[in-house]
């Protein structure tokens, strides 16, 4: 916490035949970032003709597994948002080296298979086409196309297409025809457009003779059942037969395990090899050594291990690795949207975590808005958060700024717009604009701090002075000169907090001055980034107006007088509106809380590190 994971340099050697069962041992682990063999060590061939033919040959073969997938029918996004994954499978070694070792088999099989539902779903059209075709060239001529779909000793059962415009004159010749013994049904023909329509009607069988006669008169073209029973093809029932879902299956399984040899394979890559050995260089965890060294002894490896902390002035090529208590480790997918900290620098997660939930709840303070958010995010928890570790963090974010939501409405009173009526514990944030001003304020000027602290501490850390003292602590001094000033004229009023400020001021400038002149210009720069933090106070506004606006718009339904009709009819105007509220407003805070901590607070000390810790794993889904 605060600070990146404490690495060390892996050097490791072990007979060749042990190589690709230490491999995969690791990956399982996931606790070892393998690294290209150093150049410089002789007697080892560091590439080898069939690593890389292997290698080419994977790829190839998760591009058809891609190819493959991108075929089969696709859930829709609501539905892979909020619906709980069932792929979960473990697989044995075994099972993992026979899927690998029939993958040819395997793909040829689905892609056989989709080839027959593709020329099936083409054929069902192209037959459907036709009849569509042949229906619409005989209404040209006749009022009705018919077919008889079942006959019994009582009752005959047509069903058939007619024009629009000849609805009227049909039922008129039905009534007349069967003197009302008939039941017709009307419906908008799916192959045939709006101008024709699908009937239906049922007659008694002593009616037909008759009702034949008269149809006939006007023009009917009959239809056996034979002809006519390729119109609306049951494309499902040709899936079925198929079995999609375990192609599916099955090609997302060899796919993982694909991608686990893939890893396997880039790894053995960077190993050095002679005839007899193998080496491997890497990066671990200082706290996972305990895991590397247990295996090599339980496994019975015939091992030589070197474990050696950076050298000095080696931090830059060091991998990074957060490491974060449960409670605000998935805050981390925020921080790494704009980059890792360098090795031995200051995570910012455990700050981020905190202020982002702030901001997030300031901004959308409002009870019922963050229950409803509170249901969507855990709806997120259970679909996408069970299908990938993004989703699982991004659903994790959203049930906490949910939470600081609800808190924030409780404190300024705020429950629908005013349509329930909460008690104010801090103060209303909407009657008391200025005073909310002052406090977004001064949250402000606490975290651009909190930024130059880190900042200066980062400098410190990498030896370089003269920036922690001309390009942080300078700036604090400016800052916090400026704000004594403007305390000595608007509450403290003495000259003493006036000097003071003055030679805080006057300091930060000297300071800036003498190390770097041209970051002068900057100040202009601080006073933007501190001003900035109004706009949690007028998106806070915004969001309240809104909900306030709505709430009066409702308020006459929901009166004593319109009784319980009203009271529903406002209630669902009301969750309908709080619905779209949710997901424009919520997107609009969190997108400015994003905004506040990338441009005014990680601008402060924030070096992106290119190097991150990638362990040899499995993958993941």
């Amino acid at each position: 916490m605060f600070k990146p994971a404490k690495m060390k340099k892996v050097k490791l050697q072990l007979p060749l035949e042990q190589e690709d069962k230490l491999l995969d041992d690791l990956s399982k682990l996931g606790i070892l970032q393998v690294k290209n063999v150093e150049e410089h060590i002789p007697d080892l061939n560091v590439l080898d003709a069939n690593i890389v033919e292997e290698k080419s040959n994977i790829e190839n073969l998760i591009r058809r597994c891609d190819a493959i997938l991108n075929r089969l029918p696709k859930e829709s996004i609501f539905t892979q948002l909020i619906r709980k994954s069932n792929e979960v499978f473990v697989l044995s070694k075994d099972q993992e080296y026979e899927l690998y070792t029939n993958a040819q088999s395997i793909l040829s099989e689905a892609e056989d298979k989709l080839n027959t539902l593709e020329k099936l779903k083409k054929s069902k059209i192209a037959t459907k086409e036709q009849v569509s075709s042949r229906i619409s060239s005989l209404l040209k001529d006749n009022l009705i196309v018919l077919r008889k779909v079942k006959e019994t000793n009582h009752m005959v059962v047509f069903e058939g297409w007619i024009k629009r415009k000849n609805v009227v004159k049909l039922k008129e010749i039905i009534s007349k025809t069967t003197e009302g013994k008939c039941i017709i049904s009307l419906e908008e023909s799916k192959v045939l457009g709006k101008d024709v329509l699908r009937v239906r009607f049922v007659t008694l069988t002593s009616n037909y003779v008759a009702l034949e006669g008269a149809l006939s008169r006007y023009g009917i073209a009959k239809f056996s059942v034979e002809e006519t029973k390729e119109e609306e093809p049951k494309l499902e029932s040709i899936e079925e037969a198929i079995d999609v879902n375990s192609i599916k299956q099955k090609v997302s399984l060899l796919k993982k395990v694909l991608l686990n040899r893939l890893e396997i394979v880039k790894a053995k890559e960077k190993l050095g090899r002679s005839r007899f050995f193998v080496y491997v260089e890497g990066w671990i965890k200082e706290k996972d050594v305990n895991k590397l060294t247990s295996l090599l002894k339980n496994e019975h490896y015939d091992y030589r291990l070197s474990l050696e902390d950076p050298k000095e002035g080696e931090e830059d090529h060091v991998p990074v690795a957060l490491e974060n208590p449960p409670l605000i480790r998935s805050f981390e997918a925020i921080t790494t949207m704009f980059g890792y900290p360098k090795y031995k620098q200051i995570d910012p997660t455990p700050f981020l975590a905190i202020t982002f939930s702030l901001f997030f709840g300031l901004m959308f303070a409002d009870v019922f808005d963050g229950l409803l958010l509170l249901a969507f995010s855990l709806l997120l928890y259970n679909g996408l958060g069970s299908r990938s570790q993004g989703g699982r963090k991004l659903s994790e974010i959203l049930i906490a700024i949910s939470f600081s939501s609800i808190f924030f409405g409780f404190l300024f009173g705020e429950f629908m717009g005013g349509v329930v009526k909460l008690p104010v514990v801090w103060f209303s944030s909407f009657e008391n604009p200025m005073y909310f001003l002052e406090i977004a304020i001064i949250i402000g000027i606490a975290q651009i701090s909190i930024g130059l602290v880190i900042g200066f501490i980062n400098e410190l850390i990498r030896h370089r002075i003269k920036n922690a003292i001309g390009e942080k602590l300078s700036w604090l001094l400016l800052l916090y000169g400026i704000i004594v000033i403007l305390l000595h004229f608007y509450y403290l009023q003495s000259n003493i907090y006036f000097y003071l400020g003055i030679i805080l001021a006057a300091s930060g400038v000297l300071l800036i001055f003498i190390t770097k002149p041209i970051n002068l210009i900057e100040i202009t720069r601080m006073i933007s980034n501190t001003v900035s933090y109004a706009r949690i106070v007028a998106i806070n506004m915004s969001h309240i107006g809104i909900s306030r606006a709505f709430a009066l718009l409702v308020a006459p339904l929901l009166s004593s007088e319109n009784g319980i009709i009203g009271f529903l009819l406002g209630g669902v105007f009301l969750l309908i509106a709080h619905i779209f509220i949710v997901f424009i407003e919520s997107f609009v805070a969190f997108a400015h809380s994003l905004r506040l901590h990338f441009v005014e607070f990680f601008s402060k000390f924030f070096e992106p590190s290119e190097n991150v810790f990638i362990p040899l794993s499995i993958s993941k889904r």
